[in-house]
């Protein structure tokens, strides 16, 4: 089992990495999020989180095969909340059983989402057939290496503004709280980065426990997106809090797939699961 990325991750990821300031259809037609294996994929999901890339790229990954699409999730009190592009080709309804293509998504009202760079709209999903468990660790696994990703890209702004932001004659960085804050993070995103690795490599070779690792890793890299993200806005300082700042963008997102992906809840329902086995 080797748990590190090879060759093939790395040109994936440089291939998506060259294209991601291209628009979403240019990137797809151009095969940015092609991947020859599991492996490649996860990595590929750590790179669109790292950039904070459009969230419509993070869905289309998810589709099989690749198309603009959309998530569907149950809504407390009723219906389903749908995140992604209004234009998606497939809307992928998500929820505790697994995911199925939802055969008509009739909308009811357009919402504002905490994230503003991602469209959320009220409604209801019908299911073309039954869900997909299979389908689903898939994704959750995916969604994890967008949060490992993201975790990373909230420790780099943290760490890039440190070393400019200056007080008293000197940047903030060489302050003995700041450097704990990203030490801390840093240690948040290499645990994420691990985990992810071991759960890919572990669904790619449908080993007994992928499932168990799968969840390991969403609820750590979900954690650490969680956390980092708060980092980053405190590193900024009052700045930091504001929408107009980049720095909220990476908790935003991690709000969001939190959602997306069924919160601790689902992912404490299948650790309990899988241990008691």
């Amino acid at each position: 089992m080797d748990l590190l990325p090879g060759p093939a991750e790395d040109a994936a990821v440089a291939r998506l990495e060259s294209l991601l300031d291209q628009p979403v259809d240019a990137v797809l037609s151009a095969g940015g999020l092609d991947a020859t294996s599991l492996t490649a994929e996860a990595q590929l999901a750590v790179a669109l989180g790292r950039a904070r890339a459009p969230i419509d790229l993070t869905f289309a990954l998810l589709a099989e095969p690749r198309a603009r699409a959309a998530v569907a999730v149950p809504r407390p009190g009723g219906g389903h909340l749908r995140f992604g592009p209004p234009e998606a080709d497939v809307v992928l309804r998500w929820d505790d059983d697994g995911i199925a293509v939802a055969s008509e998504f009739v909308a009811h009202e357009v919402v504002e989402c905490l994230d503003p760079t991602t469209p959320m709209v009220v409604g209801e999903a019908s299911s073309s057939g039954p869900p997909s468990a299979a389908a689903a660790t898939r994704a959750t696994l995916l969604v994890a290496g967008v949060c490992a990703g993201l975790a990373r890209g909230a420790l780099d702004m943290a760490v890039a503004y440190a070393t400019v932001r200056e007080q008293f004659g000197r940047p903030i960085g060489a302050n003995q709280a700041i450097k704990h804050l990203c030490a801390d993070a840093a240690t948040r995103s290499e645990a994420a980065w691990a985990s992810l690795n071991y759960a890919s490599v572990s669904l790619a070779e449908a080993r007994d426990d992928a499932e168990f690792r799968v969840a390991v890793a969403a609820r750590v890299a979900l954690d650490a997106a969680l956390s980092n993200g708060r980092t980053n806005i405190q590193v900024h300082g009052g700045r930091g809090y504001t929408l107009d700042a980049p720095a909220a963008g990476f908790l935003l997102r991690a709000r969001v797939l939190e959602q997306i992906v069924g919160g601790t809840r689902r992912l404490r329902r299948v650790l309990l699961a899988q241990s008691s086995l």
